[in-house]
């Protein structure tokens, strides 16, 4: 006998995984399970128990008094054998694998066997799959399955990134009452008005037969005022459904009564080229907002390469931060004025931004994340392309020749080691090649490219001579 011992506390950490692949591996042996579900002709053994654990309907129907609580073999119908067999190979397993292919056969599923985590896993797939072509839909699909989250998410992109929807064909087939409800959603983000109401178009065109008697009543909804005259007029000259309708001819015409002459007739967008703008900090009278931005505006100067002169230009509409402006986006300055550009899928959350131009293109990154936007003027349009491979913090973003480089800091390893490195962008592979170490640890910095002219500058850079 063993004496004056203390107790021995025994745990074994796997022992809850290695019931449970145990159990997946009984599911082989007819004698050592109690239920066989029957699917659409498929057989599926399982143990009762389990799927009373992950399932609110299992555990509903086995603790009751129901002809299932008893019976070995148990029907489902309408529900497809594969997806049901992916549910039961998830409860012994944990896991599931969520494809464009079955996301929706997986959720209604989940949703009508009540399994509570794969509706919420479905529902995170949906988010992260939401683009300008599938969004209405997702939202539509949401709503149906009570994926309130996901609705929410799809409706909040369409408000963001109404132009882009509205070029889609899902957008073609929105109900009357889901379309009014897009229209009249103060939250809509449309730059220029316009483009609220040639959707509105593009929609009664898919179908005008049944579509144009709800043209007048849908026109009210949109802000016409924000029209310039010259569109609505070049509409009520060519446009059939509102020339052929008396009702579409009051309502532009009520809709432009007491529009103001600068809603009307904007200026055209200013084009740059050849010319580097610089922002400076906002005037001393400035007042600051809320969130540190100016109410007052900012003052900017043009420098001429050519001519080897700055000039003072218009004050830019707000505060956008410390950083200066790509200086070969578009052609020469053509107008004196700024105007403000609401395009869809602008990147949000970007700690210090930093942008540059390459081959007429917009390049965005900031320094809390590895991802980078370029933006394409022509289609108005932000898109993401290859990511960084880590974090460059408080550094630069540089095009040169055919490439664009991004430096900055960022930490490494447990040790806490600060090190700068460099990146380079080949646009024509879509793809990020690591370049090493900076020269020195240059914890804040700037860079620029500069023309070299090797005639008059042929000694190689190096460090500068000691006094």
């Amino acid at each position: 006998m063993v004496r004056n011992v203390d107790d021995l506390d025994f745990h074994l950490p796997s022992h809850a995984q290695d019931v449970l692949d145990g159990l997946q591996r009984l599911r082989s042996q007819p004698k050592l399970v109690d239920l066989t579900l029957l699917v659409g002709g498929r057989e599926l053994p399982c143990h009762r128990g389990l799927l009373a654990l992950s399932s609110p309907y299992f555990h509903a129907m086995f603790a009751g008094d129901f002809a299932e609580s008893f019976s070995a073999r148990v029907e489902l119908r309408d529900v497809e054998p594969a997806v049901v067999a992916q549910l039961v190979d998830f409860v012994y397993t944990g896991r599931l694998t969520v494809t464009q292919g079955n996301v929706e056969a997986l959720t209604r599923t989940a949703a009508r066997l009540h399994f509570p985590a794969v509706q919420k896993v479905c529902g995170r797939y949906l988010q992260q799959q939401l683009d300008a072509s599938n969004c209405l839909g997702i939202c539509e699909f949401g709503e149906q399955q009570g994926l309130l989250g996901v609705a929410a998410k799809a409706w909040a992109f369409l408000r963001e990134n109404f132009e882009a929807v509205a070029r889609e064909d899902e957008f073609l087939q929105l109900s009357q009452e889901r379309l009014a409800a897009c229209l009249a959603s103060d939250l809509l983000q449309v730059q220029p008005e316009q483009s609220r109401l040639e959707a509105l178009l593009r929609w009664v065109r898919h179908d005008p037969q049944v579509r144009a008697a709800h043209l007048p009543e849908l026109l009210s909804l949109v802000h016409l005022d924000a029209v310039p005259r010259p569109h609505v007029q070049q509409l009520l000259a060519s446009e059939p459904l509102i020339r052929e309708s008396e009702a579409c001819r009051e309502a532009l015409a009520q809709g432009h009564e007491g529009g103001s002459p600068c809603s009307l007739c904007r200026a055209s967008d200013p084009v740059f080229s050849g010319t580097f703008l610089v922002l400076g900090p906002c005037s001393p009278n400035a007042t600051l907002g809320p969130a540190g931005t100016t109410l007052d505006v900012v003052e900017v100067e043009s420098y001429d390469p050519f001519t080897d002169t700055w000039t003072p230009i218009r004050p830019a509409l707000k505060a956008g931060g410390s950083e200066g402006l790509p200086s070969d986006v578009g052609g020469r300055v053509s107008a004196d004025a700024w105007s403000v550009i609401a395009s869809p899928f602008l990147p949000k959350y970007l700690s210090s931004p930093r942008c540059a131009a390459l081959h007429g293109a917009l390049y965005l990154v900031g320094d809390n994340t590895k991802k980078v936007y370029v933006y394409d003027p022509g289609a108005n349009l932000w898109q993401k392309v290859q990511p960084l491979h880590s974090l460059h913090e408080n550094g630069a973003l540089v095009p040169l020749g055919d490439a664009l480089y991004a430096t900055g800091g960022r930490w490494q390893g447990m040790a806490g080691d600060y090190r700068v490195e460099m990146e380079a962008y080949d646009r024509g592979r879509d793809a990020w090649v690591r370049l090493g170490a900076m020269p020195r640890l240059w914890l804040y910095h700037g860079a620029s490219a500069v023309f070299l002219d090797v005639s008059k500058w042929t000694q190689p850079f190096g460090p500068a001579p000691e006094p």
